[in-house]
């Protein structure tokens, strides 16, 4: 007869996984979660793109989002779809090099665009990257809008400017958003609009959001429902 094996005894437990097996990857469902009254059931990344080419070949309406470096893109991002850490925060302003397409609800992308000002890049790559966003907004038919960060602090750039000048000459639609709403008081807020009003020429004061108190979202989703279910007619006839 073998002898007896005691379940307590340390030889006969089983053998702890070490380096990349000690925390093996869990595949996990992700739980709908409303935000702004819009209830997301599904984000998923589908991939990053440096040319016209490299866009995703499925046919879905897109709303793409610029602004300076550091402006809070990526942070207003994760919050309008609900998770963290999904769109990458990036420590070193301008990091991001290519356009990311994050798919939710499986009906549409939202897409993440290289920061305005392109912290940390030689001109050549400065002016290779502005290139490509201009390309894209103006050959991109499943573009519906661009939505635009400013920092509600600053009040827009003269860089901020030029680059929603020239995106309005595209015939691309611009929505401004003021960011960063839990850094200013209420007077603070209320020169910020203005500013940001005169210096963009808008018929009303723009959206401030906040993605820390998640201030603004519900009208944010609003509009970007909107904008993807409109059809964008100049687009269509390029």
């Amino acid at each position: 007869m073998s002898p007896e094996v005691k379940k307590n005894d340390p030889q006969n437990a089983p053998k702890k996984p070490v380096g990349k097996l000690a925390r093996p990857l869990k595949v996990t469902a992700q739980a709908p979660v409303t935000v702004g009254g819009y209830k997301i059931t599904s984000v998923e990344f589908v991939k990053s793109a440096v040319s016209l080419n490299g866009l995703p070949k499925e046919r879905l309406p897109q709303v793409a989002f610029l602004g300076r470096s550091n402006v809070g893109k990526s942070s207003l991002m994760n919050a309008l779809m609900g998770r963290k850490n999904f769109v990458k925060v990036s420590s070193t302003p301008g990091k991001t090099h290519e356009l990311n397409f994050f798919k939710v609800n499986k009906e549409f992308f939202l897409v993440d665009l290289p920061g305005v000002g392109f912290a940390k890049v030689s001109n050549s790559k400065r002016d290779e990257m502005s290139d490509f966003i201009r390309e894209y907004v103006e050959k991109c038919k499943d573009l519906k809008g661009l939505v635009y960060l400013v920092d509600i602090r600053h009040g827009g750039h003269d860089i901020d400017i030029e680059t929603v000048e020239s995106i309005r000459e595209t015939g691309c639609p611009v929505l401004l958003i003021a960011s960063k709403r839990d850094k200013v008081n209420q007077s603070e807020l209320a020169k910020g609009l203005k500013l940001i009003q005169e210096n963009f020429d808008l018929e009303e004061k723009p959206l401030c959001v906040s993605s820390i108190k998640k201030t603004g979202l519900d009208q944010l989703w609003n509009d970007i429902l909107y904008a993807i279910s409109r059809k964008n007619e100049e687009k269509e006839e390029r």
